[in-house]
């Protein structure tokens, strides 16, 4: 199943899911961003099945995610299902244990 394309990327808080980036997908490279924050990575599709591993640098105004704030780079990633025109899984930060972050993805446009 090809995943590339233009994503919504959100994260599931507290108050819900919020919106929190738009993401790229194309042979296999993940570029993102959102008001606060760019992410560039990589993702690899196996059936339904989709991992990827990004590196996102805040910038600007710190929010917290992964249950502390941080500035700089954090290494992310993602083990998901795809379903349809929606990713959905899971997301963990090197270094942070026990507090992964529920994310979802969906598609809103092509690439061509």
């Amino acid at each position: 199943m090809s995943c590339e394309g233009v994503w919504v990327v959100e994260m599931k808080g507290p108050y819900g899911w919020e919106r929190i980036a738009i993401a790229f997908l194309k042979d296999g490279d993940y570029l993102g961003a959102g008001p606060n924050h760019y992410a560039v990575g990589t993702y690899q599709v196996d059936g339904n099945n989709f991992e990827m591993s990004v590196v996102v640098t805040q910038h600007g105004q710190l929010r917290t995610i992964f249950g502390k704030k941080f500035a700089g780079k954090l290494q992310i990633t993602s083990k998901c299902k795809i379903e349809k025109d929606k990713i959905i899984g899971s997301s963990k930060a090197k270094g942070i244990k026990n507090f992964d972050v529920l994310l979802r993805l969906t598609r809103i446009d092509s690439l061509e």
